[in-house]
């Protein structure tokens, strides 16, 4: 027991004096974090006494700013204002009640916002300069307002008021609202001059001609004789080209004020000439210019009232006073070489003149191409397209140019540089489509092989090409001509008279419509409106190839071959040796005429120009098969089938080949072949026909010539054919109708009229 109790003492003496240890080792640890506290509450009095100190030289600082700057007081406040409104919108405290209050603190901020500014609402004026801070805080009013869903006129403001709000607006770039501000103003009071005045100046900028008038005739009402404005209304009259009797009021007004100016009558003269009025416009601008003589823009109107009147020598006096004037004004140098371009001896000064007219930018395309002639007269074709190459290397974007180009390189037969011409121009327009559209239509004429599908694919083509002119051009009537003569050449009749309707009502009173209608009207066997039409045409067109053209068609459709030939070869020997339909149909002429060495020569010249032109070389076999070149004009048709083995003419003219060769065994599969691809093609079941008949196979032959006459009732040699077979056959009353038909379609048949009396002699006895 003893050892136990030793052994409780000593561990009650060590946990003592552990505690006693621990004790006091934390009492020392609280005595320094007492210290240390102590330490940090005299560092924290300092540091309170110190901002306590900065603080008070803020205030003093802020109250000197406010004192010498007390503008920023309304700025300020107006910041707390927008501050408090923004923060009750993002928190989502707005309920009706909140939302009035809203309102009004918002409209109260508004109104010190404009007391802070000193703006005079007037944007024509020289704008004032504004402090960054109050743009930003008008931003932020106006998102305020749209999510409050409050607009200008519900503000409740006065004039002035709207007038500064809409200055402020403006310079932060919100011109809705600026205008709606202004107008706010007008309507408290209608004749505020500033709000007038800002609203003409905002109507400016949107391009709006309309209102830019409606608010300074509301200007004028209010201040009549102010001469500015009638000048500015006259001005504004003139470039809207609307009512101009308006600007010629405001001109006169001027005039009995006695404060018009030579620029007023120039203007005067400038509408007074456009009314019909060119004698009374040049006194005006004489008058003018003895006051101002050095008006370059004067004279020229001067020279161009001269040149409405025919008074040419007078043009060129004024357009010379214009460029002594001002040598650097284009617009007189281009109607300078206007001018001399009609005059032979002068074309020499008209390409100096037309050469300082495109230097200077002037005249436009019209000038280019103006130069380029003068050029062409003067240094030759050469120097021509290069100044056209030029001019279009010097504006690529330059559509017109570029189109005009490509047609000149279509009418002299590059096609494949005219279509790359096209193709380089870096934004495709109206214009370079309705040029690849001819060039398109040029190779259908340059493909035809008489079968319809080479041309109908390059028309098909075109008329894609003129539908996307038209595309970017609704009002294009060229490109709606160009869809009506694709749609005739496609034997859309009805479309094609539809597209010629749009185009006449677009290009009102032009030849060009008339001429197009007269093919439509050829093309559906209408001659006599035909004729009217290119009666019609001819008063624009006179001395052109198109009427020529026109004039042969209609000729050659009424049977005056002659007449016909002459057309044709006024066409091709005066204007335009390249024009493949006129010298398609002049062949047509001379074999109409027997006059095969002709058609030969223009066969010859057709394949020189068009090689892939399939329809010459049918013409050319045709030939030789008229003078009984068998072998060669059988070669020919060989040639054609290899490139187009289903051409119904080609094959049917290879079995007559065959069998005037003395070889009708090959002559029948051709026949057959035609006759499936084309059912309705008569000169296939004729020769067919004829090779039975060649066979004595008479019971096929005469079914061939019945559906030979069935499918063409005017086939006049299946006719003949058919009554000689029952002729000799000895078939009188099958005969006699026969003839008899024959003669309906040549009354002057004399071998017909022999076998009818014949027929009917036969007829007679058998009877008796």
């Amino acid at each position: 027991m003893d050892y136990l109790l030793l052994t409780l003492i000593l561990l009650l003496s060590t946990l003592s004096g552990t505690v006693i240890w621990w004790m006091l080792r934390n009492e020392t640890r609280i005595r320094l974090l007492q210290i240390d506290l102590a330490a940090d509450r005299a560092e924290m009095r300092s540091g309170l006494s110190r901002m306590e100190t900065s603080i008070g030289l803020m205030n003093l600082s802020s109250e000197a700013l406010l004192q010498s700057n007390p503008e920023n007081q309304g700025t300020i406040a107006i910041h707390t204002v927008l501050k408090k409104i923004e923060s009750q919108i993002n928190a989502g405290l707005s309920d009706s009640d909140t939302a009035a209050v809203t309102a009004k603190e918002l409209h109260s901020g508004i109104r010190m916002l404009l007391k802070s500014v000193e703006l005079e609402g007037d944007l024509c004026k020289e704008p004032q300069k504004i402090p960054p801070g109050t743009l930003n805080l008008t931003d932020r009013l106006f998102s305020l307002l749209n999510k409050m869903n409050i607009d200008a006129k519900s503000l409740g403001f006065n004039t002035i008021e709207y007038a500064k709000f809409g200055e402020l607006l403006y310079r932060c770039g919100h011109l809705d609202w600026a205008s709606s501000s202004f107008q706010a103003a007008i309507e408290k009071s209608p004749g505020h001059t500033a709000s007038l005045s800002s609203l003409t100046h905002l109507a400016k900028q949107d391009g709006n001609i309309e209102l830019q008038l409606d608010w300074i005739e509301k200007m004028i009402e209010h201040d009549p004789d102010n001469s500015n404005l009638l000048r500015s209304h006259a001005s504004l009259v003139v470039q809207s080209g609307v009512d101009e009797e308006r600007a010629e009021r405001d001109v006169l007004r001027l005039e009995a004020m006695g404060e018009d100016t030579p620029a007023d009558q120039s203007l005067l003269s400038g509408l007074r000439s456009r009314s019909g009025s060119p004698q009374d416009a040049i006194e005006r601008l004489e008058k003018a210019l003895e006051a101002e003589p050095h008006r370059s823009e004067d004279w020229l109107l001067k020279a161009e009232m001269h040149v409405q009147l025919s008074e040419f020598d007078d043009a060129l006096i004024s357009v010379e006073e214009a460029i002594n004037s001002n040598r650097q004004y284009g617009n007189a140098w281009a109607l300078k070489a206007k001018l001399l371009a009609e005059h032979p001896l002068q074309q020499e000064d008209a390409l100096r003149a037309a050469r300082h007219a495109v230097a200077l930018n002037a005249g436009g395309t019209e000038l280019i191409l103006l130069k380029a002639n003068l050029v062409a007269l003067e240094e030759g074709e050469i120097s021509a397209s290069e100044t056209l190459q030029e001019a279009l290397d010097t504006d690529p974007n330059n559509d017109e140019l570029r189109a005009h180009i490509a047609d000149l390189l279509r009418q002299s037969g590059d096609l494949f540089n005219a279509e790359k011409l096209l193709n380089m121009a870096p934004i495709q327009t109206s214009e370079t489509h309705l040029a690849r559209a001819r060039i398109q239509l040029l190779y259908a004429d340059m493909k035809r092989d008489g079968t319809g599908e080479t041309d109908e694919l390059h028309i098909t083509i075109a008329k894609n090409s003129f539908e996307m002119a038209i595309d970017l051009n609704r009002e294009s009537g060229i490109a709606w001509l160009g869809i009506a003569r694709c749609e005739r050449l496609l034997k859309n009749f009805e479309i094609a008279g539809e597209a010629l309707d749009r185009a006449s009502r677009l290009l009102d009173g032009e030849s060009i419509v008339d001429a197009e209608s007269a093919l439509l009207a050829l093309d559906v066997g209408d001659l006599v409106e035909a004729n009217r039409l290119i009666e019609a045409a001819a008063i624009g067109l006179e001395d052109s190839p198109l009427i020529a053209y026109l004039k042969g068609n209609l000729a050659c459709m009424n049977g005056n071959f002659i007449a016909a030939r002459n057309h044709f070869d006024d066409v091709l020997e005066r204007h335009d040796p390249l024009h493949v339909r006129a010298r398609l149909n002049r062949i047509a002429t001379s074999l109409a005429l027997g006059l095969h060495d002709s058609a030969m020569d223009d066969c010859s010249i057709l394949l020189e120009q068009a090689p892939d032109l399939t329809l010459a070389k049918c013409r050319m076999a045709d030939v030789k098969m008229l003078i009984a070149d068998w072998a060669s004009a059988k070669e020919l048709w060989t040639g054609i089938l290899e490139v187009n083995g289903n051409h119904p003419h080609a094959l049917t003219q290879l079995a007559s080949c065959n069998i005037s060769l003395g070889n009708p065994e090959q002559a029948e599969a051709p026949l057959n072949k035609a006759i499936r691809l084309d059912p309705e093609f008569a000169p296939a079941w004729h020769n067919r026909g004829l090779l039975y008949l060649e066979w004595t196979e008479e019971d096929a032959a005469i079914q061939d010539f019945e559906t030979t006459i069935k499918v063409d009732p005017k086939h006049i040699d299946a006719r003949l054919h058919l009554a000689s077979i029952h002729h000799s056959a000895g078939r009188w009353k099958m005969a006699a109708p026969l003839w008899r038909d024959v003669l309906d379609i040549d009354s002057n048949h004399d071998v017909a009229r022999q076998r009818l009396s014949h027929c009917e002699m036969q007829i007679t006895a058998t009877t008796k």
